[in-house]
């Protein structure tokens, strides 16, 4: 009796340890997933979906302004518009010069272009026309072609253009500097109300405004050198040449006769000049006669 008791009381503790060993890990396994389900529902208690968080992020990044673009430091998208000045120097002979002149004229009127200097010029063997033509850039080219289709062969071509980009660039941006600069003296005259203050504000006025006009001026010359090319052109139709030896010499014995008739004619030019001379020294000569004359007498 004894041991049945014993036998049902370890029984009874047996089976009352394995229902506290499932409760406890029952009650275990409920806070985890309780705790999950903590974490995955927001503040409010609501369970976000996976679409209202994807649409919270559309908003967020919505709501946050995208950056500005800033410029590269390699600006070969930016073109710099370049100042050419273009300057040409054409030479040739011509079988009629007459016709070679009026036809430059004509070209000159054809693409907008004006003669600055006209010059003609004679000597014994060719007859000689310079001309200086101004030519707006974008047709200088267009003129020198049109020249080259009628002269064969130049003596001389010289065409040259000058990059004064940077040139332009520094008087402009000096031009602009000094503006600020007189600005800034004229409102310092306005508040300076002592008499020597107001003039060292007026003589360095005077000098910023002297700057001003100097590079107003170079910058206005090289407007006019960049919108208007220089053409200079020189044309030339020979007359005669001397053949051979015998050739020269009766050239030689042109020039000479030609060479006594100007000294000729120098000196009936200068006549009076030669009579005033000749009377001083012939007053001299007879001075010094009797003089000679006296000192003789005296001896004798």
């Amino acid at each position: 009796m004894k041991n049945y008791l014993i036998r049902k009381t370890s029984l009874f503790y047996s089976l009352f340890a394995s229902i506290f060993i499932m409760l406890f890990f029952t009650q275990c396994s409920q806070e985890k997933s309780e705790s999950a389900a903590e974490i995955s529902m927001p503040a409010n208690g609501s369970v976000a979906s996976t679409d209202a968080v994807a649409a919270t992020k559309d908003e967020s990044s919505a709501q946050t302004p995208s950056p500005i673009p800033t410029a590269s430091s390699n600006n070969s998208d930016l073109s710099i518009e370049r100042k050419l000045m273009k300057e040409g120097n054409l030479k040739w002979e011509t079988s009629n010069i007459s016709k070679t002149h009026a036809s430059i004229i004509a070209q000159a009127k054809k693409y907008d272009a004006y003669i600055s200097n006209d010059n003609q010029s004679r000597n014994d063997y060719e007859v000689s026309t310079y001309i200086e033509l101004r030519i707006p850039s974008d047709k200088f080219d267009d003129f020198v072609n049109t020249i080259e289709k009628d002269v064969p062969k130049f003596d001389e071509k010289n065409i040259k253009v000058l990059d004064v980009t940077e040139e332009f660039i520094d008087v402009s941006t000096r031009i602009k500097t000094k503006k600020e600069l007189e600005q800034h003296y004229l409102d310092l005259l306005k508040q300076t109300k002592n008499v020597s203050e107001v003039l060292q504000v007026e003589q360095q006025l005077n000098i910023v405004r002297t700057e001003i006009e100097s590079a107003e001026g170079r910058l206005k010359y090289l407007n006019d050198r960049i919108s208007m090319s220089t053409l200079h052109l020189t044309f030339y139709e020979t007359t005669s040449a001397p053949v051979g030896f015998f050739g020269e010499i009766g050239k030689s014995f042109a020039e000479g006769w030609k060479g006594f008739l100007f000294f000729v004619l120098g000196i009936i030019r200068v006549w009076p000049i030669l009579l005033i001379i000749a009377t001083i020294l012939l007053f001299i000569i007879k001075r010094r006669k009797n003089r000679f004359r006296s000192k003789n007498e005296q001896y004798t």
